[in-house]
């Protein structure tokens, strides 16, 4: 990653911006949304612990389109964050209740 990208994407841990290159490692750009998360949710990167809950939860909140590079993705999943500081736990805990 180059230093251009990480200082288009202030705010992005250094540590959340390499498990994001992991989990895209191999992908073709341009890629559509769609490509991109069934990317990170193939069974081996699932396996390898490539992802979490948190970055697949970012990335499904990314904008319906074409994404034509990394840089891009890395971008968007800056804006999805919603501004929540960089936690240790993958997402907050819901309690389903059924009526």
């Amino acid at each position: 990653m180059t230093d251009t990208v990480r200082s288009h994407v202030a705010g992005v841990h250094r540590d959340d911006v390499q498990q994001l290159q992991q989990a895209l490692a191999g992908l073709t750009y341009p890629a559509e949304k769609w490509q991109v998360l069934a990317h990170v949710l193939g069974a081996e990167r699932a396996e390898a612990g490539a992802v979490d809950l948190r970055l697949i939860d970012q990335l499904w909140a990314l904008p319906a389109g074409r994404y034509p590079g990394f840089e891009h993705v890395l971008a968007g999943a800056a804006r999805t964050a919603r501004g929540h500081p960089r936690r240790r736990t993958a997402l907050p805990h819901h309690t389903l209740t059924t009526r």
